[in-house]
Order: structure tokens, then sequence, then C-alpha cells
């Protein structure tokens, strides 16, 4: 068993306590201890800043002109970062908290240098400086990490405002050819523009994703909530998806009833993105339907799909950002996958649940539920006839 060594710089102008000293340290069993020795205030500051090999130091508070603090503080100020522990005298009374205070780590009172106590001393200073500077290390890698992060969201966020300005001009241009194509009755031209204006459109989208994950990195994800009818959303979102996408059928089953509290734009953005995804992933099949649940503390809804489905190993992963499915048939599909993070974000912030439920081979159900009670949404009773 190999037994630790710990080096020790004294600073000590008394050769008889350097003595005593080095004979306790001796004595102790476990631990090796090496004893250095500097007589002057300053000569023990140049040894402090300049020698590397020592893991303590322990200095005197009697220093002829000068004192122990005095040195500590300066050895502080000049960016001494190793333990220090104050030798005192049994009448200098609170000396010991002044030396807490100008930065040492104990203090020992020269009439109790006894074996345990002494090298306990050292042992739990060594430690708690150790676990100090670990932590202040933690600390900054974290600010810097911190900083590092708001840099690359401020860039992100300003690439992204760069690219849609031009964007927002080309599409402008191409719904004034589409006019002017459509008066002169020229459908090949015509046919081109509506091309260039939905690839447009669907580099726009991307953009927005990008930005709106960068405001979730920096927790600027806004949020703007109001009461609205959850039932009348869900119905908009339908129709219009539905009128562009008339190879799907798009059903809705149940109803809520239910004004609530939330961000209505937001929340849309949730709803179309669970529709929009499951007309791309099960694009072989033309049925989808939207189920609305309402129960005493939420209301729910689910978007299921009769495509391919999702395996179990990967359902847990589906709402991380950039994750994309590696199956064959579906690599092709544009995306960055980004959607359902953000709407994972969006339903954590209106303080809701966000899940799927899916078997390989037998298409896949994603749902959301929202609480009633954030802000006493209302349920409304259908009428009877």
């Amino acid at each position: 068993m190999t037994i630790p060594i710990i080096r020790i710089l004294l600073i000590e102008d008394d050769e008889e306590d350097f003595i005593l000293l080095r004979k306790h340290l001796s004595r102790i069993s476990g631990v090796r201890y090496e004893l250095e020795w500097e007589t002057s205030y300053t000569h023990g500051l140049t040894r402090m800043l300049e020698d590397d090999q020592h893991d303590l130091c322990m200095l005197d508070y009697r220093l002829g002109a000068h004192n122990g603090i005095e040195l500590l503080t300066e050895a502080r100020e000049h960016g001494y970062v190793r333990p220090i522990v104050l030798l005192t005298g049994a009448t200098e009374g609170e000396i010991d908290i002044q030396a807490l205070q100008a930065g040492a780590d104990d203090y020992i009172d020269k009439g109790h240098l006894q074996g345990e106590l002494l090298n306990r001393i050292i042992r739990y200073a060594i430690e708690r400086k150790k676990a100090e500077i670990e932590r202040e290390k933690l600390i900054s890698e974290q600010m810097a990490a911190q900083e590092l992060e708001k840099r690359k969201n401020e860039f992100m966020s300003m690439v992204v405002h760069e690219v849609k300005t031009p964007l927002t001009s080309i599409k402008g241009y191409a719904q004034l050819l589409s006019k002017r194509y459509k008066r002169s009755e020229d459908d090949q031209a015509l046919q081109l523009v509506n091309r260039m204006n939905a690839q447009v459109s669907k580099l726009t989208s991307l953009l927005d994703d990008l930005l709106d994950v960068t405001r979730i990195s920096g927790g600027m994800l806004s949020i703007s909530e109001e009461f609205f009818p959850f039932d009348e959303l869900v119905k908009e979102i339908v129709e219009d998806l539905q009128a562009v996408n008339e190879q799907f059928t798009l059903e809705v089953e149940g109803e809520s009833n239910a004004t609530i509290w939330g961000d209505r734009m937001r929340l849309g953005q949730v709803i179309t993105n669970f529709l929009t995804n499951a007309m791309k992933y099960a694009s072989n099949s033309t049925r989808i339907v939207v189920k609305i649940f309402l129960s005493d503390q939420d209301v729910t809804l689910c978007v299921q799909d009769f495509g391919p489905g999702i395996a179990k190993d990967v359902q847990e992963k589906i709402f991380t950002p950039f994750f994309r499915q590696e199956h064959p048939e579906q690599r092709s599909i544009p995306g960055l996958g980004l959607g359902l993070h953000i709407a994972s974000e969006i339903i954590r912030q209106h303080e809701g649940r966000i899940w799927v439920e899916s078997e390989e081979g037998q298409g896949a159900t994603f749902c959301f539920s929202l609480p009633l009670e954030r802000k006493e949404s209302i349920v409304t009773q259908p009428e009877t006839v």
C-alpha cells in the first residue's frame, strides 16, 4: 500500500516552533508529511507564489514586523489558491476570525499541536480547498457554456432574420408573377411560379422552426395567452388543411365544448404539426382521425394515422431536437426534425402533457392534454335537442 505524501510549506521565524511541528508531523501514521521551511515574510511570499510543489501552506501569525494575515492577504491578492492554515498563539484573541476573513482555510493554536488534531485540520483544509476549486471551475465552465449558447442563439437568430428578408421579397414577386400569368392564361409559367412559391414557403417554415428552437434554447419562446374555444381552433385547422390536401380524409371525433386559457396560435402550431406529420409519414394511408376528449381535469387531443408506426426504442427520442427516423421510406421526407420538439415545449409551457402511442406497422397516435384549472377554463354543456 502506497503511503500518501503531503508537502507543507511552513513560514515561521522561530526555529523551535519549526522543530516542534516537524516532530508532531513525523508521529502521524498513515501519511508522510514533508516540511519545507521559510523564515521571513518576503521569502515566504516568493516561495508561495513560485513553488508549485507544496500542497498546503502553514504560516505563523507573528512574522517580525509583519503578521501572517498580511502575508495571506497579499498571497491571495496575487492569485495563490492553495490552502492556508494560520498558526496562532494562545493570547491572540479574534485572530482566528480575521484569518478566515482574509482567506485562510483554517487555523490552529500552537498550544494544541497534537498529532490527530493537526492531521485532521491539514487534511480537511486540503479537501475543502479542492472542493472549492472544483466548484469554482464548474461554475466558470457553466458560465462560459451559457455565454457560448447565448452568442450561438444570437447568431442563429440574426442569420434566420437575414435569410427571411430576401425570402419575403421572393415570395412577394412570385405571388405577383402568379397573378400576371393567371391573367395571361400562361398555364405552364403559372405552374412553375406556384412551385417556386411552394418551395419558398417550405424554406420559410424551416427557418421559423430554427428560430423557435433558438428561442427555446434561450428560454425566450413567447406565449401570449387568452381565452378561446378549443373545438373552434381544431375545426379551423382541420378545414384549412383539408382544403389543400384533398388526397387525405380528415375526420374529427368527439368535442370538448371547452373555452380554454392558452396561446391560440402556438397550440394551433402543435395541432398543425401533428396533422402535417401524419400526412408526411403516413402518405400511403388516406385517412387521419382527430379525436377530442374531455375529463374533469383536462382536455385532450389526439391525431391518429394508419401509417408504418414508430418503433418502441424510438418513441422516447422523438420529441428531442433534430431527431429523424432512419426508416428507409422516410429518409427523403423534408424537414429538420424540430417540429415535435417545438410542440413539446409549447405544451410544457401550458403545463400540459404530450406523448405518442404506436406499434410498428400499426400507425401512430400523437396526443397532448391541457389542464382545465390553469385559468378556470370554461366547459359548456352541449344543448340537448
